[in-house]
């Protein structure tokens, strides 16, 4: 009698984007005993991310005041310069001003821009781009979570009557979501952490985050909901094998 796989077990190479993954199998025993150290077992969750998600976040100045995008709204936000040039807002240069000409994203980025005062047309300038950082956060006064500087720009909430990105909070004190921005992905995995509209985030520090990377090749990201990111060589794709979340009946 041959016994079949279950099918929703695949490599972690295969594994979609910003889905909840059990880690299911690690052939490799010194790969196992590698994140073992870190805090991933057989059975915990992960997720893999997009590149998009890896890149530079930036700060931008409007009409209105400052903005951040994550690095993959920066991507796909396409600046018209005076000279005539069109780039990704990600690849001026800081100091270098321009006016959006649209995006390369689908309606959800359209709407995050219009959210955050970025509208076709509008005049910005590129302050800096922002090195990886770690928002740590308080969630609703209970457990600590870590947010990435992309993630802390979708957050839109309200503190001492002052509506603002996250990105803006003070440390210290409550800040009350209004609204998450992004597309399905970036909404999924903040929800997946438990923010949502209403939500009390206190931020307790921010720091220059420490990616762990494992090998030079780093083909292969993954994070965990406490926070976690790793950078993975693209063979151990192929040796963690992960189960796929079914989907509820």
């Amino acid at each position: 009698m041959v016994i079949t796989p279950p099918t929703n077990i695949i490599p972690l190479y295969d594994a979609p984007f910003d889905c909840p993954l059990e880690l299911f199998r690690i052939e490799n025993k010194h790969l196992a005993s590698q994140l073992q150290k870190m805090g991933l077992f057989i059975g915990n969750e992960i997720s893999r991310l997009d590149d998009s998600l890896i890149a530079q976040a930036v700060r931008i100045r409007t009409k209105t005041g400052e903005v951040v995008l994550s690095g993959g709204m920066g991507i796909k936000t396409i600046i018209h310069l005076p000279d005539n040039r069109r780039i990704p807002l990600l690849d001026m240069e800081p100091g270098e001003s321009g006016h959006i000409e649209g995006t390369t994203g689908g309606h959800s980025l359209i709407q995050t821009l219009v959210e955050l005062g970025l509208k076709n047309e509008e005049e910005i300038t590129l302050i800096r781009k922002l090195p990886p950082m770690e928002y740590t956060t308080r969630l609703d006064h209970g457990r600590l979570i870590q947010l990435t500087e992309g993630d802390a720009a979708r957050i839109l909430g309200e503190s001492y009557g002052r509506t603002s990105q996250f990105s803006f909070a003070s440390i210290h004190n409550d800040f009350q979501v209004c609204k998450l921005l992004g597309g399905n992905k970036a909404l999924s995995r903040l929800q997946h952490i438990g923010i949502e509209k209403d939500s009390i985030l206190t931020l307790v520090s921010v720091s220059t985050a420490q990616p762990l990377r494992l090998d030079n090749h780093n083909q292969l990201v993954i994070s965990s909901p406490d926070g976690l990111h790793l950078h993975l060589p693209q063979q151990a794709g192929e040796t963690i094998s992960v189960r796929l979340s079914q989907p509820e009946k």
